[in-house]
């Protein structure tokens, strides 16, 4: 981060004060967004990557000294610099913010070159305290505890939730199995098995990604994702038949490319789900379990090499968006499942 990118959350009631002060860092190089009290302020910092905050302390509502208390109690916020400004020269004041956390104190009205000199000086810090963490995390394995996980549920485990645990109403499952490995393994070494899959499991994560699908796990051979997890959505259905589409897509080219006899059985099924994170010695993992899941597998493992099968939950929530076609059925605690192939898109 140089100081030409910073941005930084100008925080006053004062709408003349503000306006002056965002135009006064925007000449000097900064970008500048505003709130026009504390709670606005709260209600910002976790939606934009602000590098410093510019405090107010006399405003309605939501004071500095609040919304400095909250920001460093808060595990995702606390690294954020914050310069107290306020037109009153009271050293009680300035000590009690610094006690609280503050990174520095300005009194109004400003002067422009020891404002940019304050601020510089709060940037450098926080870089350098970000290229600390860097270094711990690197030196520690690379990676802080968090990495892999959904979003939401890093943030409750910062923020001290000891079990984090989600239920699903509808969700979409895929369940993808690479076949026909054992037909490789004479030509290639272990390593080649492992980047081949590497690599395949690469391209799937790239198109979940792009098809807003969540990666769950890997299993051997076994790739599962999700729709509609960790976020709820209405389209998990569609979004997952395009993604299962486009890794057919990706397994036929590998094909083209090399004459591999390499082949996918995906498996649809949507319904509810339970997601929640399973905590092993040495690292973090959000899962998912439940009917949802057991069910795809079911499909893949009865879906033909290179087909995909859904079930009537998932054909349902598709109507007339892709071509559905008939796909014998599979068993589940001894009853018949339908299942249907999906051909392609409409």
């Amino acid at each position: 981060m140089s100081d030409e990118s910073a941005l930084v959350l100008v925080v006053d009631d004062n709408e003349m004060n503000r306006d002056m002060l965002s135009r006064r860092l925007e000449r000097q190089g900064y970008r500048a967004i505003m709130a026009e009290d504390g709670q606005q302020a709260l209600e910002m910092l976790p939606r934009h990557p602000v590098d410093l905050v510019l405090l107010d302390i006399m405003m309605p509502r939501m004071n500095g000294y609040d919304v400095l208390e909250r920001a460093k109690k808060d595990p995702l916020l606390r690294h954020i610099p914050i310069i107290m400004i306020s037109a009153v020269d009271d050293l009680d004041s300035v000590v009690k913010c610094v006690e609280m956390g503050a990174d520095d104190y300005l009194f109004k009205p400003f002067n422009p070159i020891l404002l940019k000199a304050r601020i510089s000086a709060s940037l450098e810090k926080k870089r350098l305290r970000d290229q600390e963490q860097l270094f711990l995390r690197n030196s520690a394995g690379g990676s802080s505890a968090y990495d892999g996980l959904p979003a939401s549920a890093a943030q409750r485990l910062r923020q001290g939730q000891g079990t984090v645990a989600d239920h699903f109403a509808e969700a979409t499952v895929l369940h993808a199995s690479v076949v026909g490995l054992e037909r490789v393994s004479d030509g290639f070494s272990p390593g080649e098995m492992v980047d081949l899959l590497n690599s395949l499991f690469g391209e799937f994560d790239a198109i979940a990604a792009r098809h807003s699908i969540y990666r769950v796990k890997t299993i051997g051979n076994t790739y599962v994702a999700a729709g509609g997890v960790p976020a709820s959505t209405v389209t998990h259905a569609q979004d997952c038949a395009a993604m299962a589409l486009d890794t057919l897509d990706t397994i036929t080219r590998w094909k083209m490319q090399s004459g591999g006899p390499l082949g996918l059985q995906i498996g649809l099924h949507s319904g509810s789900a339970v997601g929640g994170v399973i905590r092993a010695q040495t690292a973090l993992s959000y899962d998912l379990w439940g009917e949802a899941v057991t069910l795809a597998a079911l499909a893949a493992a009865a879906a033909p090499v290179d087909a995909i099968a859904l079930t009537e939950a998932t054909a349902a929530h598709l109507g007339n968006d892709y071509r559905i076609e008939q796909g014998g059925q599979t068993m589940h605690q001894g009853a018949p499942i339908p299942l249907y192939r999906l051909a392609g898109r409409a």
